[in-house]
């Protein structure tokens, strides 16, 4: 999802996105195809902190939440979009939000956004091709779902497969 809110910021024209991320892969595709800065945190790249006007969480990691907090500059918004375990809670210092005066959002399931994505695709200002690294069967399809399918990113499952 990350990957996908790089390139709708980028078409709504915000001119700065970065992006942070463990995998090498997916974070140098996105730097080569849509210009972006990215950060490998598990390389030890550390998102700089009072930096950012908006940042998106898109993972739904305690961790990652602190960290969006963190980047925040004074006036920022926040957009907790990552899907945390209902039961996880992250630390948040209350006096942060207060002095940085940030809006902090959580998003759940919009079913009202399709008309904007398909107009999006449309006007090719945003292109997922570049993030699907895998076209699967039908028959696969239950390999992927159950973890016997590695290294799969984004994948397009070809329904006219039928053998």
């Amino acid at each position: 999802m990350g990957e996908l809110f790089v390139q709708t910021l980028k078409a709504m024209g915000v001119h700065q996105v970065d992006l942070a991320g463990i995998s090498e892969e997916k974070l140098k595709l996105n730097h080569d195809h849509f210009g972006v800065t990215t950060f490998n945190t598990a390389q030890g790249n550390k998102i700089p902190n009072n930096a950012y006007d908006i940042v998106v969480e898109a993972v739904g990691n305690p961790v990652t939440q602190e960290e969006a907090i963190a980047a925040t500059r004074r006036g920022a918004q926040v957009l907790m979009f990552g899907v945390a375990n209902p039961k996880s809670q992250f630390k948040i210092n209350s006096y942060e939000i207060y002095q940085k005066q940030l809006t902090i959002q959580g998003s759940f399931i919009n079913p009202y956004c399709f008309e904007d994505v398909i107009g999006l695709l449309e006007a090719h200002k945003v292109d997922v091709l570049p993030l699907i690294s895998h076209e699967l069967s039908l028959g696969e399809v239950e390999q992927f779902t159950s973890g016997k399918l590695k290294d799969v990113s984004k994948a397009v499952v070809k329904v006219n497969d039928l053998k």
